[in-house]
């Protein structure tokens, strides 16, 4: 016999949902964002000290500072600027580059299955950027520009952070209040974690050119953003449910 309808997943049945609690967190999440919209400008100046220190302990020599242009509502925001060079000046070394890439990814992709279709999108990204850069050598993409784009996307995951934080932390807390603290770490989180990576990027870019800049932008940009959302939605969810359900026992013979 047949049900007519399928029940929810107990973890599903454990989170407290009603109006008070979904109505709390969406002020929370509207508030948030506004306040992220009304602090964009230090908050932008706090990443851009954040990223500039970075620069400095890994000895990447910064020729100036430059104002770009974020969104119109935001404004604009400064970005270091280091020397890149460019494909046309020094093509030999984009080879280089080029190769060892692909036979350092090739060699990983034979040893770990798990990993090949992920390698292969990889590939794919850079001899995309390796295609550009041959038919088409007066493409150049300099620190700022590269700055200009990471800020612009961060920018707008910093904006919509909040709403998913309220969704996935903070409803799932039995206390309303610790899904709360951890929606507020993680924004900060996402603050410093940016400023992190995008020295890093530059860094590499420094050294690399802009062969790899469509990777890094991939990989370390929105792919990074999901992945640590992920990361502490599941460091989150082991022990709300052990304070919801209790924890597991483990039987031992």
């Amino acid at each position: 016999m047949r049900r007519e309808a399928i029940y929810p997943h107990r973890s599903v049945r454990s989170l407290s949902f009603n109006v008070g609690r979904l109505l709390t967190a969406f002020a929370t999440a509207l508030a948030a964002t506004g306040l992220v919209y009304f602090l964009s400008e230090r908050l932008l100046a706090f990443h851009y000290r954040l990223s500039l220190w970075m620069l400095d302990i890994c000895r990447i020599p910064i020729t100036g500072s430059h104002s770009v242009e974020v969104f119109a509502p935001i404004g604009s925001a400064p970005a270091a600027m280091t020397r890149v060079f460019h494909s046309r000046d020094e093509p030999v070394r984009i080879a280089i580059l080029f190769v060892c890439a692909m036979l350092g990814l090739l060699i990983i992709h034979r040893r770990v299955e798990l990993a090949r279709n992920f390698l292969v999108f990889v590939m794919i990204l850079i001899m995309a950027a390796a295609g550009v850069l041959v038919f088409d050598p007066a493409f150049e993409i300099d620190s700022r520009t590269f700055t200009q784009i990471w800020l612009r996307g961060e920018t707008l995951v910093w904006l919509l952070l909040p709403w998913f934080s309220a969704g996935l932390y903070a409803l799932i807390q039995p206390a309303l209040w610790r899904g709360f603290a951890w929606a507020l770490a993680v924004q900060g989180y996402g603050l410093v974690w940016s400023a992190f990576r995008l020295a890093y990027c530059l860094a590499v870019i420094y050294y690399s050119g802009p062969l790899f800049a469509l990777l890094l932008w991939f990989g370390l940009g929105l792919l990074a953003d999901v992945l640590y959302l992920i990361v502490f939605f599941s460091l989150l969810t082991q022990p709300a449910a052990a304070r919801t359900w209790g924890r597991r026992l483990t039987w031992q013979s």
